[in-house]
């Protein structure tokens, strides 16, 4: 595994642990949201590469997972683990979804203009909270648009502790939020950006290319040298490729078998 797959999957560890709570079942991992049972929010990662048999470790994960009243699920980077999958699918596990893993650094940076119309604002740990609740609320709608949601006065709080290394980001136009995303707290000169997502009625407006190039941005004027995504389809990798992100491996998703189909990721343009 090369130095850069190593760093990823590492950093994926350590920010899992500083936003979710830990739960060692090793060979593995769990880490789960406080109080939301979204599938998103709830996964385990590999420690490493793996060696034997892993069923009885399997079975004490989905405990650990339906004790928790959470759906069991993996995220990790492929080349981790390379016949983990195929243990998976035999223990009744399906792939949820493929993911591309981009990275992005201050030198393949392309900076893009802002639309006209949109009016981004950065997020930090002093936010109000009204604002706050105008980007969680848009993030989830983004991501799950036929779920009636309105973000909790709990979820507001999470957001704002996790915004004190890290950065979130609305985009209004006309006054309406229309496009959220955020990066994760840096460690080692790493954050990952996610969570970027545009309402429906606003896509296909270039909104999810121009946030990202300033989440950018702000990524690497707080010391940043590596910056990195997952996204699903093809259209969003070329919106990133727009902004400078290459890509550089892959990631799984594998969801237990019972829990119904559902998109991942929104479109992001």
């Amino acid at each position: 595994m090369s130095p850069l797959i190593e760093r990823l999957q590492s950093y994926m560890r350590r920010a899992a642990a500083q936003r979710y709570g830990s739960h060692p079942v090793p060979p593995f991992t769990v880490f789960l949201h406080p109080f939301d049972p979204l599938i998103y929010f709830n996964y385990a990662i590999p420690d490493g590469p793996l060696m034997g048999d892993v069923r009885e470790p399997l079975r004490r994960l989905r405990e650990e997972f339906q004790r928790r009243g959470r759906v069991p699920r993996f995220e990790y980077v492929s080349e981790l683990a390379p016949g983990l999958a195929d243990t998976l699918r035999a223990a009744g596990f399906r792939q949820e979804a493929e993911a591309r893993v981009m990275v992005c650094t201050p030198e393949t940076f392309t900076p893009v203009a802002v639309p006209e119309g949109l009016v981004l604002s950065v997020l930090t740990s002093s936010a109000p909270r009204e604002e706050v609740r105008a980007y969680c609320t848009t993030a989830r709608r983004g991501f799950s648009p036929d779920e009636p949601y309105e973000a909790s006065e709990e979820e507001i709080s999470k957001t704002l502790e996790d915004l004190a290394r890290g950065r979130a980001m609305v985009g209004r136009v006309e006054g309406e939020p229309a496009v959220v995303g955020m990066f994760t707290p840096p460690s080692e000169g790493i954050a990952e950006l996610g969570g970027v997502a545009t309402l429906e009625r606003f896509r296909k407006r270039g909104l999810g290319t121009a946030l990202t190039s300033r989440l950018a941005q702000e990524a690497f004027a707080r010391g940043v040298d590596l910056l990195f995504l997952s996204t699903i389809t093809e259209e969003a990798g070329r919106i990133y490729e727009r902004v400078g992100f290459r890509f550089a491996t892959r990631m799984l998703f594998m969801v237990e078998g019972s829990h119904p189909e559902g998109a991942v990721l929104p479109v992001t343009g």
